[in-house]
């Protein structure tokens, strides 16, 4: 099949990844003519004129579908709906996996992800005789990051993966998921690869229940407004006003590695097209530059967009805390409003500044988790970037490049003031 007939399946293309992955796509990355369609696929409706994807004459064609229910008991439901909802689905060649349902039980998140994941790739297995790769993104949970401290010393590789502990392991719903592409690809003539991030930089028209950029956005977007700074402020401030770090010390200097979504799409795409260096079930760690870097460095930056001062953390202590787990404040936070509880109060300035979207499409269901970002993640994760080097992918970039292309992002789409 000749390149020029690529035909990509994105599910969960409303997501911080999915999205981007479609954006690049119609931007015709890695050229014109790479597919020659695209059919992105969301859970909820999603009206394409507030999408902010690209209307190009010269990139692949789009066709937006809503409503495919993933998580049937068995994949014959799913099959028989993607053939009366998907045109031309039986020229699919590459399929991106987006889709993560998020629960509080950890082993029921594990079983209704593997569910739609198995779904999904059984029906193209049967529906796709082209099909040629397929693609979906694990990340630094799978390196046991949510064991308080860490489970491993970084950097972080990728053979690490295979020797999380039994019981943390359990609670990982990729391993599952490698099961399942190395069953189903056995005799097949397609492929696939994982790419692993940690921390994920990007922009949804929809809002994210897990987007820190967003988090972050909204609560300095705010306190810029509330100090007289930036568009609708009441009064013009000529002193930055000072926004300390919304964590500990420990967490502000610890080193990870962060993403911009745009760059981790333009790998999965690039991935897909090389299959003979990056297929055969390889694993590839992601981040914007080999050079890890901090949060308490990145954070005076991130402020400086919307005219502010940020300052390191507003505690006094420095001891380290490797007691708390994801969704959990240190009591040094008690002393002031986490970026979450800030943004609740004065969410109301967005309606009255005619952001209405921002009220409605903020971070929701993991506000508590990011709160805790900066208490919990308190020890180096930072990701060896040696494998994904050697398949000759682009460049490096300055991490905060992703944070204020989502920021600029954000304001177009009126998240933000």
């Amino acid at each position: 099949m000749a390149e020029h007939s690529n035909h990509a399946v994105v599910y969960g293309a409303s997501g911080l990844i999915g999205w981007a992955i479609v954006n690049q796509l119609l931007n015709s990355y890695p050229h014109v003519g790479a597919f020659s369609k695209v059919t992105a696929v969301t859970n909820r409706q999603l009206n394409l004129a507030e999408t902010f994807w690209p209307e190009t004459s010269q990139g692949p064609g789009l066709e937006l579908v809503s409503g495919i229910d993933i998580g049937h008991e068995g994949e014959t439901a799913v099959a028989n709906a993607l053939k009366s909802t998907v045109k031309d689905l039986e020229t699919v060649t590459h399929v991106f996996y987006l889709v993560f349902a998020a629960n509080d039980d950890n082993l029921k998140e594990v079983e209704i992800n593997r569910r739609m994941f198995t779904n999904v790739i059984r029906a193209h297995n049967k529906l796709n005789p082209n099909l040629k790769f397929v693609t979906f993104p694990g990340g630094t949970r799978g390196y046991g990051i949510y064991v308080p401290g860490g489970t491993f010393t970084p950097p972080l590789r990728e053979e690490m993966v295979n020797n999380l502990p039994a019981d943390y392991a359990k609670t990982v719903v990729y391993p599952i998921y490698r099961e399942i592409l190395d069953a189903e690809s056995q005799g097949k003539t397609w492929t696939w690869c994982e790419v692993c991030p940690d921390a994920i930089v990007g922009f949804t028209p929809n809002g994210s229940q897990f987007s820190l950029a967003l988090h972050w956005a909204q609560y300095l977007s705010l306190y810029a407004y509330n100090h007289g700074i930036g568009p609708g402020a009441q009064e013009s401030n000529t002193t930055a006003a000072e926004v300390p770090f919304p964590g500990n010390f420990s967490s502000a200097n610890s080193l990870f590695s962060p993403v911009s979504s745009q760059r981790m799409a333009r790998f999965m795409i690039y991935a897909s097209l090389h299959r003979e260096t990056c297929g055969g079930g390889r694993l590839f760690n992601i981040a914007d530059n080999e050079v890890p870097c901090k949060y308490g460095e990145l954070w005076p930056r991130l402020a400086a967009w919307f005219g502010l001062k940020g300052t390191g953390p507003a505690e006094v202590s420095t001891a380290q805390d490797n007691t708390l787990k994801v969704g959990e404040l240190s009591k040094t936070s008690a002393t002031a409003l986490t970026p979450g509880e800030y943004a609740s109060k004065y969410r109301d300035i967005f309606a009255r500044q005619g952001r209405p979207d921002a009220v409605c499409k903020g971070v929701g269901y993991g506000s508590r988790q990011l709160d805790s970002v900066g208490y919990w993640l308190t020890f180096d994760r930072q990701l060896s970037l040696d494998r994904l080097k050697e398949t000759g992918f682009e460049r490096d970039l300055d991490p905060v490049e992703g944070w204020l292309e989502s920021f600029e992002m954000f304001r177009k789409a009126g998240l933000i003031l």
